[in-house]
């Protein structure tokens, strides 16, 4: 059935271009201007036409073309079965550009399309989510009732998000999980495995892992100011450790990361620092190369990344005050994007041990393409590459020791505590 929903919307696409200017100029965009088709480019969509002069003369009702236009993009999108290439209708577009410059109204966390569910990767401090309990792992199965299954990334996002002091209901799904030594429980893992087998980049309850709880949420929306870093500093035995959490990859991110480990040198005296990447889900390419460049020397390679219509790009690191720092890193399976460029150009270069989880795994480049009707197109352009010529997409990066924090202890961080015997030299690697 998914599939012959999808054939409609394509066809959709099609015909559309033939409606309104606006629509056949966002369509249009899409495609290259030649095809090694037997079809030729001008016209590979005259059926397409056909129907749509079929339907517009004898259609039994008026039609809302302003919602055909955005359903037949999305269907033609949808055949790529990539959940991170999106359309954007000129109001969502201007949402997105909000969203970029670092606030927004919303209830404050991050999301990510995980084994085909809208799963939950962090929550801002004090942000309604936090307050309420919500946590990384959760999935969000309804909005306002309706549910998630079949709706792209970015659609649930929009309908969680709204304008200060309205309220949003979700439904969440817990995933019980079990953390022994050895990674997740097997059932959990083949679970997992099936979804990512799987076509199709729409959330899909069907891949929800059994055990997990349901519990609904209403939360009422505020203006969100998403953090950047923030600090603790430790003791191990005798050695002083900064731990800073660094919670996105904004403009400005590696900059304050650096002022912030300077201040800890400086004033805390900090000998040891430990960068927490847990639950970040990334962000903005030149911040990943900034970050690794605090403690790579200059000239190293960060980061490559290439595409089929994306020639090689090299990213090297331009050398930071951090190269001898002694230097950990924390992650988890919601460290995601460009906190994996930094795990990945750190560990190839053996200069620092990672701790904790193996990464989310995405592996890929976004670039945006506006288009004529001032929306716009968010594409996947290129794959990244570590240092060492990883392809750590679908798979992640495996730290070094391996150690969960077990979310049954809430007063108990085991990976931070296993960083400390690693630092104190009682627990070897």
């Amino acid at each position: 059935m998914a599939s012959l929903v999808a054939a409609a919307l394509l066809l959709s696409a099609g015909f559309m271009m033939g409606l309104d200017p606006h629509i056949g100029g966002a369509v249009r965009g899409l495609f290259p201007e030649s095809t090694e088709s037997t079809t030729s480019s001008t016209d590979m969509f005259g059926l397409e036409r056909e129907v749509f002069e079929k339907l517009k003369a004898s259609y039994y009702k008026e039609v809302d073309w302003n919602s055909l236009q955005s359903a037949a993009i999305d269907g033609m999108l949808a055949g790529l079965n990539d959940p991170y290439t999106v359309y954007m209708d000129p109001e969502e577009y201007a949402a997105f550009l909000e969203d970029a410059s670092g606030a927004y109204s919303g209830v404050g966390m991050v999301v990510e399309m995980k084994n085909r569910l809208v799963t939950v990767v962090s929550t801002f401090k004090d942000s309604p989510a936090q307050l309420a309990g919500i946590r990384a792992g959760d999935v969000i199965i309804s909005v306002d009732g309706v549910s998630t299954d079949g709706q792209y990334l970015d659609d649930v996002v929009r309908r969680i998000k709204g304008p200060e002091g309205t309220s949003v209901t979700l439904e969440i799904y817990r995933l019980s999980r079990t953390t022994t030594t050895e990674g997740p429980s097997a059932d959990r893992s083949s679970v997992e495995e099936a979804a990512k087998e799987s076509e199709g980049s729409t959330a899909d309850s069907s891949f929800l892992p059994p055990g997990g709880e349901v519990t609904k949420y209403t939360l009422t929306r505020k203006k969100i100011q998403i953090p950047v870093t923030e600090e603790k500093t430790l003791q191990a035995d005798g050695k002083t450790v900064a731990l800073i959490s660094l919670f996105t990859f904004s403009e400005g991110s590696a900059q304050a990361l650096g002022a912030e480990i300077e201040r800890a040198v400086r004033e805390d005296k900090a000998q040891v620092v430990v960068l927490d990447l847990r639950s970040n889900g990334g962000g903005l390419l030149d911040e990943a190369v900034g970050v690794s460049s605090l403690f790579l020397p200059k000239g190293e390679l960060v980061v490559s990344t290439e595409g089929l219509h994306s020639p090689r790009q090299v990213y090297r690191s331009t050398g930071g005050a951090f190269t001898e720092t002694p230097l950990y890193v924390l992650t988890d399976e919601y460290t995601a994007s460009a906190s994996e460029i930094v795990c990945g150009a750190l560990q190839d270069h053996k200069r620092a041990v990672l701790v904790g989880e193996t990464t989310f795994g995405k592996g890929l480049v976004q670039s945006i393409e506006r288009l004529s009707n001032g929306g716009a197109i968010k594409v996947t352009t290129a794959v990244y590459l570590t240092p060492n010529g990883r392809d750590i997409n679908k798979t992640g990066i495996t730290p070094d020791v391996y150690a969960p924090d077990d979310p049954a202890t809430a007063d108990e961080d085991e990976t931070v505590d296993k960083v400390l015997d690693l630092i104190s030299g009682s627990s070897g690697l």
